[in-house]
């Protein structure tokens, strides 16, 4: 059985701008990296870390794994947070002036990634994290992704979506192909370090 903690990235500059940002490649600020560099140690009980080919997620697994004593970063662009369509980009006064209504009532637009289609490669990218850190011999994996891949995995298990500050996710673990979506997990001081979440499929900021 592989035991997985999927967390999401440290704040990135459209985090900061409250922009939603889809499948953009945008950098952490630099209270982001502070977070990061905090959580390295914290994390230093993993062998084995994969994270999402996009900037922010790399980025905070390159200073975390500097802190953590983690040699070996391994790449998989299926953990990429969803593709938002037209809202990549704007800020959710944007969204309401332009698409009224659509975020009280749940809806998106044309090109949005539904949960559905996020969890068809979120599910074969952590099957394959599995197979991978059985065949190194670990069964204890560190992996930086995206709110929008954790929340539509919570979802998909018919839990309750939390609110989900930067470095903040849930433990997970993968056994004869099954995933198994466990308690939610924060590293550092989440809420001091993060915006709020507006990545896309993460619940509405809060109050």
């Amino acid at each position: 059985m592989a035991r997985l903690l999927l967390l999401r990235h440290a704040e990135s500059e459209w985090n900061a701008q409250g922009r939603w940002q889809g499948q953009a490649d945008t950098p952490l600020t630099e209270r982001g990296r502070r977070h990061a560099a905090e959580a390295g140690p914290l994390l230093a009980s993993f062998e084995m870390l994969v994270c999402s080919d996009l900037r922010r997620a790399r980025q905070t697994a390159e200073i975390i794994a500097a802190g953590a004593e983690i040699e070996t970063i391994d790449t998989e662009p299926r953990l990429r947070e969803r593709n938002a369509g037209p809202w990549q980009g704007l800020t959710r006064d944007e969204i309401e002036r332009d698409w009224p209504g659509y975020l009280a009532s749940g809806r998106r637009p044309d090109d949005y990634e539904t949960d559905e289609q996020l969890v068809v490669r979120a599910d074969a990218a952590l099957g394959h994290i599995a197979l991978l850190a059985d065949r190194r011999g670990t069964s204890e994996v560190l992996v930086i992704t995206h709110g929008g891949v954790i929340h539509s995995l919570t979802v998909r298990a018919g839990l309750q979506p939390v609110p989900m500050p930067n470095l903040s996710g849930r433990r997970m673990s993968v056994e004869d192909g099954a995933l198994r979506v466990g308690e939610p997990v924060s590293v550092g001081d989440a809420e001091h370090h993060s915006s709020d979440a507006v990545e896309a499929g993460s619940p509405p900021p809060r109050p």
